[in-house]
């Protein structure tokens, strides 16, 4: 089985997506579960919110594009 190598978030990228998902989380703890680049500048950040999922885009300075329920 050959491994696939993917570049992750950084681990500030993957908090401050965690905070963009609080104010819709309802009070639920909020964990980063996974993430991936998508181009040069841009990562995705599958976010956990008490078993409601949410998916977020960012980029490398730290703006939240976008944040979607899953």
């Amino acid at each position: 089985m050959a491994r696939t190598s993917l570049q992750t978030a950084p681990a500030d990228l993957q908090l401050i997506c965690a905070n963009a998902v609080v104010a819709q989380a309802s009070g639920a703890r909020v964990l980063p579960m996974s993430s991936r680049q998508l181009d040069a500048t841009t990562f995705a950040v599958d976010v956990d919110a008490g078993g409601r999922k949410f998916n977020c885009v960012v980029d490398s300075s730290g703006s939240v594009k976008s944040v979607q329920p899953a």
